[in-house]
């Protein structure tokens, strides 16, 4: 349970971040109004019947530029969404699932059946004698196996093979590339036909006037949501980045599979030193060299035992005589 002093710190610490996201609300939507009063004024409808037509053909133009913006801005915001919610998958079999931790208990497989199955249970399991038959038939699965592993790499596939299968494969992805870039063109030519058609132009100077009020209204609101959903592309691209950093860190950094390789020790010097190196380095000579020498040194530091015993006898009558 929470303390006195916890519950007042916590409350303290919520009605900070209240007010911070409070602020942060404040300031996006005084950002918004001042993009939308930077970009979308409102027009001049003073003027006569063939400024008013120039007018409406500016807002509708500019109404279509918006609209496209937005349309591509949405499109970007589902396409974020998608990756966002692989990377999360990712994120979590990366992390896996944490176990409960296990109390180990011991008990013979009898007792498992019997507290699975009931006090009905009779059957003993031998698994003694079980292990063997058990044995038996996993050494005759790995053999299986490995036959089978070896008809595999028997039959190889040609590089003619393999260069003209990796052809056919590029093809098929192009295809469906640029099979997808049409459709999403089309998908987009169709919306915009739709919803953003041509104005009506043919009427006196009060319908002029007020399709303009018509054409500015709707480009305030799409202006709008355009601006919404290029917050919410930033705001989507923030995550992916912070989502592939996280996935970096779960998964680690890989080590290359280095190719082993033979060489001397002339050659690794030669490498390592440049095309100057002349030295040669005959290990085995070296080596016989060194075993002679230490059974120089030990054959001097054991000297004759029986000498060893006449000094001590000699120091022993030195010391009784004096």
């Amino acid at each position: 349970m929470l303390t006195l002093s916890q519950s007042v710190l916590q409350s303290l610490m919520l009605q900070i971040a209240a007010n911070w996201i409070q602020q942060e609300k404040k300031d996006i939507a005084a950002a918004k109004e001042a993009y939308m009063n930077e970009n979308c004024p409102k027009p001049s409808l003073s003027g006569d019947q063939a400024t008013l037509m120039e007018t409406c053909k500016k807002l509708h133009a500019l109404l279509d530029k918006v609209d496209e913006e937005r349309y591509d801005m949405e499109a970007k915001v589902v396409k974020a969404d998608k990756e966002i919610d692989d990377l999360k998958i990712k994120v979590i079999d990366l992390a896996g699932v944490k176990k409960p931790a296990l109390k180990k208990v011991r008990m013979s497989a009898d007792a498992m059946l019997k507290a699975l199955l009931g006090t009905k249970h009779t059957v003993n399991m031998e698994l003694r004698s079980n292990l063997k038959q058990v044995k038996k038939e996993v050494k005759e699965e790995v053999i299986a196996a490995s036959k089978s592993s070896l008809n595999m790499r028997g039959k190889k596939m040609t590089s003619s093979r393999r260069h003209h299968l990796k052809s056919v494969i590029l093809q098929i992805a192009a295809n469906w590339l640029e099979k997808e870039t049409s459709e999403i063109a089309a998908a987009k030519e169709a919306y915009m036909a739709e919803n953003c058609p041509a104005p009506d132009l043919s009427g006196d100077q009060a319908a002029l006037m007020e399709i303009c009020k018509k054409l500015h209204q709707a480009l305030d609101k799409i202006d709008e949501d355009r601006y919404d959903s290029e917050a919410k592309v930033v705001k989507t691209d923030k995550e992916i980045e912070e989502l592939k950093l996280k996935v970096v860190e779960l998964a680690g950094v890989k080590k290359p599979a280095l190719k082993k390789v033979r060489m001397s020790a002339d050659s690794m010097l030669q490498a390592l030193l440049g095309g100057k190196h002349k030295v040669t380095m005959d290990l085995r000579a070296n080596l016989k060299q060194v075993k002679k020498e230490v059974k120089e040194e030990a054959a001097d530091g054991v000297g004759d035992w029986r000498k060893n015993i006449e000094d001590k006898a000699d120091r022993k009558k030195m010391f009784e005589t004096s």
